[in-house]
């Protein structure tokens, strides 16, 4: 027999993952599932459930009893995400602008399908941060994210 209890964070980063490949505004974007052993440098990407800081979570959770019956639980996570966007010179402002794009679309797709496929009650983009830097393949932005969700533990 199968557990009496777990957690919905995985259904959802798999159900993140198909939103962003799905979603049209990151039709040409590389999407990743958590870190990457891939050598590939991408110009523009989108990462889910991991952001390349290193010591930071990639999801941070925390589950209540719901109710009197105590089941399901009621859980509440943060998913970490990342896009970047570099522009292959020096143009600062050219990449973070399309970082600040693809944050957009990847915010679009989260509030088209607010349950994530059903995997959860809601999601919503909650911070975000920027990071410039220079690269060998020139300007880089980035924007971390959060999708906040809101569900019921199975």
């Amino acid at each position: 027999m199968g557990p009496n209890w777990q957690s919905k964070v995985p259904a959802a980063i798999d159900a993140l993952v198909t939103t962003f490949q799905t979603a049209d505004g990151l039709r040409d974007v590389t999407v990743r599932d958590g870190a990457s052993v891939s050598k590939a440098r991408v110009l523009e990407i989108v990462s889910v459930g991991y952001t390349g800081i290193e010591g930071q979570a990639d999801v941070d959770a925390i589950a209540a009893t719901e109710g009197l019956g105590g089941s399901p639980d009621r859980e509440q996570f943060s998913i970490r995400c990342v896009v970047a966007a570099t522009s292959g010179g020096t143009d600062m402002p050219a990449a973070r602008k399309r970082a600040y794009e693809l944050f957009g679309a990847a915010a679009a797709a989260i509030a088209a399908n607010r349950t994530l496929n059903g995997e959860v009650m809601r999601a919503m983009v909650g911070s975000h941060s920027l990071t410039q830097y220079q690269t060998d393949q020139g300007a880089q932005a980035a924007v971390a994210f959060t999708v906040d969700c809101d569900a019921y533990t199975r």
